[in-house]
């Protein structure tokens, strides 16, 4: 048989064809394992479509009333997982159309009148999607809630602070959680955006240029839940911007995931220490028996920036088309439905994570060395009248000072009093030195005075916005 397989070929459609589609043609094409979960989205639209067809005349009451019992049984079929998937079955929506005619007869020749698989494919899509993003949002909301419950426990809390991987400034655990939080609320909020963008039906669009039959596509998009039609064919058919939209919501929801897996990594390491992940959700060596592995936090991590790299697949796959429908954007699914389906799971897991970890209180103040007193006691020179920039150099003095004296910041700055001039008195420089003596980690996270700092007040209100956030954005009437 030389290259050609011997499994069965495909249909080719209608009588321009002479000979079936080739064999491996056909394996490559075929779809059906793929977009069979599109089969709700599938019979909703063909719903849609004959309510539509009836309603303009192309079919009658009896055909009408023959295709919602074929749907009906389809629809059964495919719930009680009876649904007969066969070899010469392209994709879920000629396979639907095929057992329509098994069960109904001719009624189902009629279906597609005006319909491309093009605007079919693409108004499936969107439905699949407009349920997709919601349940993503559900995801993200019990995250959002675990890391508020999680924050509010560690309002008092002190930790170490990191900018450039460097300890830079006494932080809370709240205030740590809370700005994974805030990063969540603004996945939400995106993912509810672009639900609400997903306004227009591409149903009844055609192939590319529209159908020469009267049909009534504001009739199908309003039956379908949209506010509109699509305004134009070629581009409803042929644009994949709205699942772009999608995945680059997926892509930066897992850049924020993505973050919180390597913190998670690295505050329980053994070298750094401070949060404790539960066994679940780590693992042993396979050779080194005292080893304690973040596997689950390591694959947040890296899952998360596969979701930024399905962005640039699914870019790449788009890019360079011309005019509507090409053969390239059937692989649109498969990126889709993979990004979704890793986002459900690594929202999951980041869930996991938050509820199931601990901290060691006395490891994490332990942490918080004497030098984080730095930006306190610069602002501390501001308020007795030290312009900020002389004061920012006198306390870098000071801590390098400390270092090298082996000594305490308070110690190491009433030395450095000819440094300020007359911007402040000895006897004064004395008395803030005195202060950093006594100034806990714990006191350092009260001093805050700004808005959304890691000051117990403000983690406070941070919690109780970001919990009318989340609210805001579940609608009490959506299922």
């Amino acid at each position: 048989m030389g290259d050609r397989e011997t499994r069965t070929p495909g249909r080719s459609l209608g009588g321009r064809f002479e000979e079936p589609t080739d064999a491996l043609l056909h394996r490559i094409n075929r779809s059906v394992d793929l977009d069979r979960r599109l089969w709700r989205a599938d019979i909703q639209g063909s719903r849609a479509q004959a309510a539509m067809l009836a309603q303009v005349g192309l079919l009658d009451g009896e055909e009408h009333a023959a295709l919602e019992q074929g749907l009906d049984q389809v629809a059964l079929e495919f719930a009680e997982q009876r649904f007969e998937l066969r070899d010469d079955d392209e994709d879920v929506h000629m396979a639907i159309e095929r057992r329509l005619h098994e069960l109904i007869g001719e009624p189902a020749r009629k279906l597609h009148a005006g319909r491309s698989r093009n605007d079919q494919v693409m108004t499936d899509t969107l439905l699949w999607l407009r349920e997709a993003l919601a349940a993503l949002r559900a995801a993200l909301a019990e995250l959002g809630l675990a890391l508020l419950e999680r924050a509010a426990e560690g309002r008092d809390q002190p930790m170490v602070g990191l900018t450039h991987y460097q300890p830079a400034q006494v932080s809370s655990v709240a205030q740590w959680l809370l700005s994974h939080a805030a990063a969540i609320e603004r996945d939400q909020r995106r993912l509810r955006d672009l639900e609400r963008r997903l306004d227009e039906c591409p149903l009844g669009s055609g192939a590319v240029a529209g159908s020469y039959l009267p049909l009534d596509r504001r009739h199908t998009a309003a039956a379908l839940g949209f506010a509109r039609p699509s305004l134009n064919a070629t581009q409803a058919t042929g644009s994949r911007a709205d699942l772009l939209d999608a995945v680059g919501c997926l892509a930066v929801l897992g850049t924020d995931l993505s973050r919180l897996g390597e913190e998670l990594v690295l505050m329980a390491s053994s070298l750094w220490g401070g949060i404790v992940l539960p066994d679940r959700l780590t693992t042993g060596s396979s050779l080194l028996p005292q080893k304690r592995n973040p596997d689950g936090a390591e694959l947040l991590r890296g899952g998360g920036r596969l979701l930024a790299a399905e962005f640039v697949a699914l870019s790449n796959l788009c890019s360079g088309l011309a005019g509507g429908y090409s053969k390239d954007l059937q692989h649109d699914k498969e990126i889709l439905f993979r990004a979704f389906d890793r986002a459900q799971d690594l929202v999951r897991l980041a869930a996991l994570h938050v509820r199931g970890l601990s901290w060691d209180a006395e490891r994490l103040e332990a942490q918080c060395s004497d030098e984080l007193a730095a930006l306190y006691l610069g602002d501390r020179l501001v308020r007795e009248g030290v312009p900020f920039r002389q004061a920012h150099h006198v306390v870098g003095l000071a801590v390098r000072r400390a270092e090298e004296q082996a000594t305490s910041l308070a110690a190491a700055l009433p030395g450095l009093a000819e440094q300020l001039g007359e911007a402040i008195d000895a006897a004064a420089l004395d008395g803030i030195a005195g202060e950093l003596t006594r100034l806990t980690p714990r006191a350092l996270i009260d001093n805050l005075r700004t808005a959304g700092s890691a000051s117990p007040e403000s983690t406070g209100e941070q919690i109780a916005e970001l919990e009318r956030r989340f609210a805001e954005h579940q609608p009490k009437d959506e299922g």
